[in-house]
C-alpha cells in the first residue's frame, strides 16, 4: 500500500483540483490512501479533504514540514509519497513513481 500526504494551509483554492487528479490515478492498480494535514487553516480545506471522502488530521499552524511529518507519521503504506497542495499531479504520477519498485 501506498500513502499519499498532501501538507495544506488555506488550501480551499487548489485543494479539490489536487485531490482529484490524485484519487483518480489512471494505470495504477495497487490499493493507496491521502491524507491531508490541514497546518492551521482559516479556510474550508479540512471541509473540501472531507467532503472527498480522504482521511484528515488538523494540526496549529506549525509549517509545512512539521505537517508532512505528522502525514508521514499516520501514514499506512510501506511507501509514502508527498505533494503539495497547489499541486496537479499527473495522472499516471503514482503509476511512475512506483514503477522501481516493482522490481526486487
Amino acid at each position: 500500500m501506498i500513502s499519499v500526504v498532501i501538507p495544506a494551509k488555506d488550501a480551499e483554492g487548489t485543494l479539490e483540483e489536487c485531490l482529484q487528479a490524485t484519487l483518480f490515478q489512471e494505470g495504477f492498480d495497487q490499493d493507496y490512501g491521502v491524507i491531508v494535514v490541514d497546518d492551521g487553516s482559516t479556510d474550508e480545506t479540512a471541509a473540501i479533504a472531507e467532503g472527498l471522502g480522504v482521511k484528515v488530521i488538523r494540526q496549529s499552524n506549525a509549517g509545512p514540514a512539521a505537517a508532512g511529518n505528522a502525514g508521514a507519521l499516520a501514514a499506512r503504506g510501506e511507501i509514502v509519497a508527498f505533494t503539495d497542495s497547489d499541486c496537479v499531479p499527473a495522472l499516471d504520477w503514482l503509476a511512475q513513481l512506483c514503477r522501481p519498485f516493482s522490481d526486487p
